[in-house]
């Protein structure tokens, strides 16, 4: 979807959505009450103050404990556990977040991408009052705040795996397509570098993969239970691979306890230590395969 110089492409996330929920209709376990409203008050805040200051090494730790947390409400392991609650604060968020999406659609907005916290709408700019009408009487009628991003292009492969080209030229990777982080361990990451790059006009994808000297961004890093096994050496449990010219397709990395190909292996070289020197086998052209899959995937046929 394009936004063009006549529409608007945006994208209204609700600011942390779950934990605003959980926290405005005052949600706790039985077994802590009040006491755990507060520390997960304090958590939340901070979490929004470190996103809004652009600390995102603390704003994405943070998150992964409001989260956590929701999600234990589900755990009977947990000493949080509180299904009702969990069924509580699932069902009030898409609700709410259907009523936002009936009242624009009314309006002549057309949704087209909606997840559990956000959508994204394209309109004619004719309707930016209306629209704005719209989202501020829901913040009105349901206390949570939107955070608004506006997209040149949102290419999907679905609701949760996307690249969005920003009108400043970045590009927001979702999913599977995001860069490597806390949250996410290395996945050929030179193939979404590529793809965005390509998608943002500043880079031939083809170009990118082959010019780029940097192996994190061309190695996977999985986890093997129970260990993994290359050309009869066991590897450890933790193996980083990246695709090799000196390396037939047919020959895998495997499980050490069935002999099971451990996923994505084919033609790989495992690369437990980074070599001080880029390697000279690296497969650039098995890269540049992947990266025309993603655009199939996307929907793009001109790359």
């Amino acid at each position: 979807v394009y936004a063009g110089d006549t529409h608007i492409l945006a994208d209204f996330d609700v600011a942390s959505y779950y934990p605003s929920i959980i926290l405005q209709q005052d949600i706790a376990p039985d077994s802590m009450g009040d006491d755990f409203t507060a520390v997960y008050k304090s958590i939340v805040e901070r979490r929004i103050a470190a996103k809004r200051s652009g600390d995102k090494v603390t704003a994405d730790t943070l998150k992964i404990v409001v989260n956590g947390s929701f999600g234990k409400l589900g755990s009977k392991y947990s000493a949080l556990y509180a299904p009702n609650l969990l069924i509580q604060t699932t069902i009030t968020g898409q609700l709410a977040l259907l009523m936002l999406i009936e009242r624009i659609e009314a309006i002549g907005a057309k949704v087209v991408s909606a997840n559990t916290d956000g959508i994204v709408i394209f309109a004619p700019k004719t309707l930016e009052n209306a629209l704005a009408d719209v989202t501020f009487n829901w913040e009105l009628d349901t206390s949570y705040e939107l955070e608004r991003s506006d997209y040149a292009a949102l290419h999907s492969r679905d609701v949760n795996n996307y690249f969005a080209v920003k009108k400043d030229g970045s590009v927001k990777r979702k999913g599977a397509f995001a860069q490597a982080g806390l949250m996410k361990n290395p996945v050929f990451e030179i193939v979404s570098d590529a793809v965005a790059d390509h998608l943002a006009g500043k880079a031939e994808y083809r170009t990118v993969i082959r010019s780029c000297r940097d192996l994190n961004k061309f190695v996977m890093l999985r986890k093997v239970t129970g260990g993994a096994v290359w050309r009869g050496e066991e590897i450890g449990k933790a193996v980083r691979f990246y695709y090799s010219t000196d390396v037939g397709i047919d020959e895998t990395i495997s499980y050490a306890k069935n002999t099971n190909k451990v996923p994505q292996s084919d033609g790989a070289r495992p690369c437990l230590d980074l070599p001080e020197m880029f390697p000279s086998d690296v497969d650039f052209e098995r890269y540049v395969g992947m990266a025309k899959m993603v655009f199939e995937q996307i929907g793009v046929s001109n790359a």
